[in-house]
């Protein structure tokens, strides 16, 4: 399928997200079974999320952040050595991946202003339940923004899409498009169970990854194109 096609897929899975999170209560529906209404606190707690959170939250970013770091040394030593090898295709969609996709998703937050489940007057919190295309009460004085939305932390996982486009082999293309969304809803099925994220924040997340990835595709693509030798052993 061609990369507009693909493109065009991933904006229409978007707004089908939004569309979903705006005009249904699936989220409510989900979120309160992770609520202990009776105890007012959610299934994984703070006392459980401190020895889980080397597995399920902080583990995943180490991971990936020594993946970068490992894609980067490859790519920057094949440059100083001249000696341009076919990993290289590997590094630089994993790198771009790693880089890409967290800080987009992330940083599309600032824009969103939704808070947290935790947060929420109905689950014992402060702020007033408002979806992402809806305005906030007029009597409400905000005093701090919302950056709940999409869910961030799941980033970390999904990044790993880029997998896909990592392998050349169809097999191993699969094998990690199932690593990646696995990590990603690993990641983020956890931070639903804590109260911090309501489904439709992963899934914009999942479609926006999956999105991205096929631009980064295109863009190391360009890169080789441009440069020849590029995953070309000497």
């Amino acid at each position: 399928m061609k990369t507009t096609k693909l493109i065009g897929l991933g904006i229409i899975g978007l707004i089908t997200v939004l569309a979903i999170e705006n005009f249904t209560n699936i989220d409510i529906a989900l979120q309160n079974l992770c609520f202990n209404a009776g105890k007012r606190q959610w299934l994984i707690n703070p006392e459980l999320h401190k020895k889980l959170t080397y597995i399920f939250y902080d583990g995943l970013k180490i991971v990936m952040i020594f993946c970068a770091v490992f894609c980067l040394g490859n790519l920057l030593i094949s440059i100083k050595q001249k000696n341009l090898r076919r990993y290289n295709h590997f590094s630089l969609i994993m790198l771009l991946s790693f880089i890409i996709i967290p800080s987009l998703i992330a940083g599309a937050k600032a824009f969103t202003n939704v808070y947290c489940p935790y947060q929420l007057n109905i689950y014992n919190g402060l702020y007033p339940f408002v979806r992402v295309l809806e305005n906030y009460p007029a009597d409400f004085i905000q005093t701090k923004v919302g950056r709940c939305f999409p869910a961030g932390h799941a980033t970390a996982g999904f990044a790993f899409l880029g997998l896909f486009y990592a392998f050349h082999q169809y097999k191993y293309r699969l094998i990690g498009l199932g690593i990646g969304l696995s990590l990603g809803w690993i990641a983020g099925i956890y931070q639903m169970l804590r109260g911090q994220h309501f489904l439709s924040h992963t899934l914009f997340s999942m479609v926006a990854a999956l999105t991205l990835i096929v631009i980064i595709n295109q863009i190391v693509l360009r890169l080789e194109q441009k440069f020849p030798k590029l995953t070309q052993s000497e």
